[in-house]
């Protein structure tokens, strides 16, 4: 008489037990699933701005050859620069390496010019000292690949060291001389006269048109080994007068076998134009796309000028 109702009550408790883990399992988020709320819990951390600069470095949100602009307030010759150019930034520095790109780096460097020559600087340097702020600007082409972006901070580097006497007399009373002299004639002009004086153009100005520099002789280079098509130049030209000069775009395949000769006599053709860019050139190109804003220790993503003019204006 017993039997059966044991049999009864062992069957209810195994369905139990079956229903149970049936009912875990669907609450249960799948590997899938798991894996898809991970990655939005990182996106939502992602997209949570501003961010402290420690926490920022870490994310490896910069790459290589990205295009750094700053000022610092309390520097005579900053101040005439941004005077000169209507600009907020009076110095140019371009993304060296960072432990994300080089093993064995534990810091984020940029490479930069000063009255000593190249140097290579700590990121943070820039960061941390309050009256500074930075803005990071960044060439986005399909083209412009990990060895590409390495070729342009190459290029940097060694015409800075190879063709530059950072250690020419009064250069500090020439660089406000320079300032001045652009805001009355036009920068080109001022180049030319330097160097028919033989002087070395301030190195605000060298650093900012070395970054130009080195962006155009990287994409020369691609042209020569018929890697990118002659056109691809005007993608790198950051200064308005000098891409007036470049055939306009959709002409290029008219020139026939000029074009790739056009191309590569670039870079001496307008020599002076391009030594010329400025920091505000490189800001107000279209080319380069804003990416960061920092300020007192904090990192903003930004998409505009106007963007980087409003939190520069923020107390």
């Amino acid at each position: 008489m017993k039997r059966p109702a044991i049999v009864s009550l062992a069957a209810a408790f195994a369905l139990s037990l079956v229903l149970a883990q049936h009912s875990s399992a669907l609450n249960k988020p799948s590997a899938p699933e798991a894996d898809i709320q991970a990655a939005q819990t990182a996106k939502a951390f992602d997209d949570k701005w501003p961010k402290d600069v420690a926490t920022f470095l870490e994310g490896h949100y910069l790459d290589r050859a990205d295009v750094v602009l700053t000022r610092r307030t309390g520097d005579v010759t900053a101040a005439i620069i941004r005077w000169a150019t209507d600009s907020p930034f009076s110095h140019a520095a371009l993304v060296f390496t960072g432990p994300q790109f080089d093993s064995g780096i534990s810091g984020t460097f940029v490479i930069e010019s000063g009255t000593g020559g190249v140097d290579l600087t700590q990121f943070t340097e820039y960061t941390e000292n309050k009256s500074t702020f930075v803005a990071i600007k960044r060439l986005r082409k399909d083209w412009f690949t990990a060895p590409r972006q390495s070729r342009v901070r190459g290029l940097l580097l060694d015409k800075i060291k190879a063709r530059y006497d950072f250690f020419a007399i009064l250069q500090v009373a020439r660089n406000i001389w320079f300032g001045v002299q652009s805001k009355v004639r036009t920068k080109e002009k001022t180049v030319e006269v330097y160097r028919e004086n033989d002087w070395q153009p301030p190195n605000e100005y060298i650093c900012s048109g070395l970054v130009q520099i080195g962006f155009v002789e990287m994409a020369i280079e691609a042209i020569k080994r018929g890697e990118l098509p002659p056109e691809a130049l005007r993608e790198v030209v950051f200064h308005k007068e000098a891409e007036s000069r470049l055939p306009p775009p959709g002409t290029w395949q008219y020139l026939g076998d000029e074009a790739k000769t056009t191309a590569i006599n670039t870079r001496d053709v307008l020599s002076d134009e391009l030594f010329s860019v400025t920091p505000e050139d490189l800001a107000q190109s279209d080319k380069l796309e804003w990416e960061y804003f920092i300020k007192n220790g904090l990192v903003y993503k930004v998409s505009s000028y106007a963007d980087v003019m409003k939190l520069i204006q923020t107390q």
